[in-house]
């Protein structure tokens, strides 16, 4: 809803946005008039459209935080990944998800749901009688699941969403293969990039203006001597990769639940081992 698709013949007005289904792309228009090549493939110079990102129904797959796929309760996304055992949901916005994974394709009428769970999404930390009567409502930013049955390679997995605002959303809608890389240990911890800035004129006078943010997350782990190969190659294959990181699945670790790509690892073998033949 609100989006209008791209047509060669309309003739736009300087701002306009137009949507391209072919790439799930929206395009705000740079200069007035018609023109019959599409936004994707506009080479003007000066430029005629801008790209200023994905659709409504794609931003949960863009790869980018700040960016929410929202709508009317139930939100509903259905996907066929292939063999996958981790799934992702990050920048909730609602009261409860559902997942579900079916054996085969959902329009298929012999599909049989394999695996459900259901995820509260309040936030709230309630530690006494106070906080249960008089308590500010919180919202779960994050929740993960980690144990989809990966066997089922051609069947599909349903996401709904509910809650009762005006709208429920999602910002990122992640799912791949789930890797162990250790057990995160004493000195873990989250913090956020403020990509705010302040200006000042000069005179001692300040305005702070608010930005986006990102999460910043330290993870120290431990792990077994004997996986030592296996995790560093994980990670060198996955160094520019934007990628799930859980340091914990605990609610109250959800701030160690981070999307990106880790900027340094390093690992260190205390005591080295002797090698036997």
């Amino acid at each position: 809803p609100g989006e209008t698709e791209w047509d060669a013949a309309t003739a736009y007005t300087v701002g306009q946005v137009a949507v391209r289904t072919t790439t799930h792309r929206k395009y705000k228009r740079l200069v007035a008039g018609t023109t019959p090549t599409p936004p994707e493939s506009d080479l003007s110079d000066p430029p005629v459209w801008l790209d200023i990102g994905a659709t409504a129904k794609w931003a949960q797959f863009d790869r980018k935080i700040g960016t929410v796929t929202s709508g009317a309760s139930p939100l509903t996304t259905v996907l066929r990944a292939g063999s996958v055992e981790g799934l992702a949901l990050l920048e909730l916005q609602g009261q409860t998800a559902v997942v579900t994974v079916y054996d085969r394709p959902i329009t298929d009428p012999a599909k049989a749901a394999v695996y459900s769970r259901t995820i509260d999404l309040d936030g709230q930390a309630v530690t006494d009688v106070y906080d249960w009567m008089y308590g500010e409502p919180a919202q779960k930013l994050n929740a993960v699941l980690t144990d989809l049955p990966g066997q089922y390679h051609s069947g599909d997995i349903e996401v709904t969403i509910t809650g009762a605002g005006a709208s429920v959303g999602v910002g990122v809608l992640a799912v791949g293969r789930s890797h162990a890389i250790g057990s995160a240990v004493y000195g873990a911890g989250a913090g956020i990039i403020n990509w705010g800035k302040v200006n000042d004129d000069g005179f001692g006078g300040r305005e702070w203006l608010q930005g986006d943010w990102s999460s910043r997350v330290t993870l120290p782990v431990v792990a077994n001597r004997h996986d030592f190969p296996r995790i560093h190659r994980l990670l060198a294959r996955r160094r520019s990769t934007p990628c799930i990181y859980i340091g914990s699945e605990l609610a109250a670790m959800e701030p160690l639940i981070v999307y990106g790509v880790y900027r340094d690892a390093y690992i260190t073998v205390p005591n080295y081992p002797t090698i036997s033949y």
